[in-house]
């Protein structure tokens, strides 16, 4: 009966929390720093939607409607994309300012159709759930021991997990306390 309340309890976490701090502009993050090129452009966007890099307009494809993407081939030093009220600042090579972090790609050597496909022409996952999706890389055993609990009790890993990587942690969104805190006071 606990863990059916439980379940209860994320459900509703997880339809109330849909949307909520969800940017429009997915990488590269704001502080992130990057040790060379390229560096992947990912975004929620229109068609002919107005995107600048270093204060000109940033040319990206557009695989499925709603996404623009580009691989960035970019000169050491600081950078800045610009899209809508999004800002991300990052520094591509050596000598970065001590603010920023290192950013890890999520999932390491990936392109967009690894878990990504065009269904009924829109961008989808390739699954119904992430947790399937998530789960043919990452296994469960090791989600368990860093959980309090199973892998399918919460419908979608990146409520906590950015699933194009980030500079934080286990590609946290919050620090773990606060995440975890979500659902487990």
């Amino acid at each position: 009966m606990k863990q059916g309340r439980l379940r209860m309890a994320v459900l509703a976490f997880t339809l109330a929390c849909v949307g909520e701090e969800d940017p429009s502009l997915l990488a590269p993050p704001d502080g992130a720093v990057f040790a060379k090129g390229p560096v992947r452009f990912i975004a929620r966007a229109e068609a002919n939607a107005a995107i600048q890099l270093d204060g000109k307009p940033l040319k990206y494809e557009s695989p499925a409607e709603g996404v623009a993407t580009a691989n960035l081939e970019l000169e050491p030093g600081a950078h800045e994309i610009v899209f809508g009220k999004e800002k991300a600042r990052f520094f591509v090579g050596a000598g970065s300012p001590a603010e920023m972090k290192p950013f890890r790609f999520h999932p390491p050597m990936a392109s967009c159709d690894t878990c990504h496909a065009i269904k009924n022409g829109v961008w989808a996952w390739k699954r119904a759930s992430l947790v399937t999706l998530c789960g043919q890389c990452h296994e469960k055993e090791k989600f368990v021991a860093k959980h309090t609990h199973e892998p399918g009790i919460i419908a979608d890993c990146q409520i906590c997990h950015n699933p194009h990587g980030s500079t934080a942690e286990s590609h946290l969104k919050k620090t773990k306390e606060v995440a975890c805190k979500q659902c487990h006071g």
